[in-house]
């Protein structure tokens, strides 16, 4: 399978999508990446080597993945220009991919609700799309979960790259949420779980053969633990 991720911003892929990326290259599925603005936005210092440190971080951290494809529009402002939309559907079209990953249109982030809501107009009923998790898991309610237990270190190790935006936050921030979306599957402690959002829509009302297994579910059992509770 062709399996497209676009980020917003460099280090968004990692953050968000790396889990179920990973799990798709061990798969030997084919893999697309892109990433929507330049960054300019997320640090101090000149901005013309803020945007060239940033596009060197993200390569690193989806070096595991592939190599990303950089649109370099202004951080802060996509979708103001309309030339944005036309360049986006214009790669999508390319590519051809049998499924999407991109941030959910209730996301904190601008950029995020923009990179969404284009995704979902230019690709109509041509491709599927699953929208990953919102920051925090606000205003967002997952109908899939992945098992990322087994490349976890390695979506640490792709987030450490992005030295520019103190990166040690944010692997506190995964540790959290995707240890807490385990749990929600009665997955032990030590493990953890991506979620996102499908929304069904003619002609694709399941999609289950495009996803990776979800994580099996342990039962609730009072007097033999075999799970978070």
């Amino acid at each position: 399978m062709k399996i497209l991720a676009i980020g917003a911003h460099p280090d968004d892929i990692e953050i968000f999508m790396f889990g179920i990326l990973a799990l798709y290259k061990k798969q030997k599925h084919e893999l697309y990446l892109g990433v929507a603005t330049d960054g300019s936005l997320g640090g101090k210092g000149p901005k013309k080597q803020l945007i060239a440190k940033r596009k060197k971080e993200t390569k690193n951290g989806l070096i595991e993945l592939g190599i990303p494809h950089c649109f370099n529009f202004p951080d802060g402002h996509l979708g103001d220009d309309f030339s944005h939309k036309k360049i986006i559907q214009k790669y999508i079209f390319k590519i051809n991919p049998d499924l999407i990953i991109t941030h959910h249109i209730n996301d904190y982030h601008s950029d995020h609700c923009n990179l969404s809501e284009i995704i979902s107009k230019v690709s109509g009923h041509y491709f599927p799309i699953i929208y990953c998790e919102t920051m925090m898991g606000l205003n967002f309610s997952p109908t899939y979960y992945v098992d990322i237990s087994k490349v976890f270190e390695m979506k640490k190790k792709a987030i450490l790259c992005h030295e520019s935006q103190e990166p040690k936050r944010f692997i506190n921030l995964v540790q959290m949420m995707n240890g807490y979306r385990a749990a929600q599957c009665n997955s032990p402690i030590g493990t953890f779980a991506e979620c996102y959002y499908f929304k069904k829509s003619f002609p694709f009302t399941d999609i289950s053969n495009l996803l990776p297994e979800p994580p099996k579910i342990k039962p609730f059992n009072i007097q033999n633990q075999v799970g978070f509770l």
